[in-house]
């Protein structure tokens, strides 16, 4: 039988896990965000494409994980929803940032007239400013509350 402590060190441990293999998909949103402005539009489109299917292939199963796991479990643990509402406003933010990345590619592919290059470039920054902040904010106070209570002796 797994205690909560030997619990909460496997879950900080898997997501300390995932938090290093989603590190890799936002350093590449990140070079993504500098090369606009330096490559064809139907290479950024490309490489639009693929920071999609990164988010739908890694980032929403990670998400999914927390919102149907993850979140419920600290919840529990200190007896509130408002533990978490912070992290889920984030993950609606990021959903939505990921839909306007999705309407950008689509102008790129299309080559419709305007500027959607830079349009492009902040939302792909501004992807990775949500992502980066919300990894580190989960993991200085939500993950801490798995240990907190696991560290007063709460099993």
């Amino acid at each position: 039988m797994v205690t909560k402590v030997g619990e909460t060190q496997a879950v900080w441990a898997f997501t300390e896990h995932e938090h290093r293999d989603l590190e890799r998909g936002i350093n590449r949103v990140h070079d993504v965000a500098c090369e606009v402005g330096q490559r064809p539009t139907p290479e950024l489109s490309t490489d639009v494409i693929a920071v999609l299917s990164w988010i739908n292939d890694k980032l929403e199963p990670h998400i999914a994980w927390e919102d149907g796991w993850l979140y419920p479990e600290i919840e529990a643990r200190v007896g509130t929803p408002w533990a978490t509402r912070a992290a889920r406003f984030d993950h609606q933010q990021i959903r939505e940032m990921a839909e306007r990345l999705s309407r950008d590619q689509v102008e790129l592919a299309t080559h419709a007239p305007g500027d959607h290059q830079a349009d492009t470039r902040c939302h792909l920054f501004s992807l990775e400013a949500l992502l980066r902040a919300h990894l580190e904010r989960e993991e200085r106070f939500l993950i801490p509350l798995l240990q907190d209570d696991a560290a007063d002796g709460h099993q």
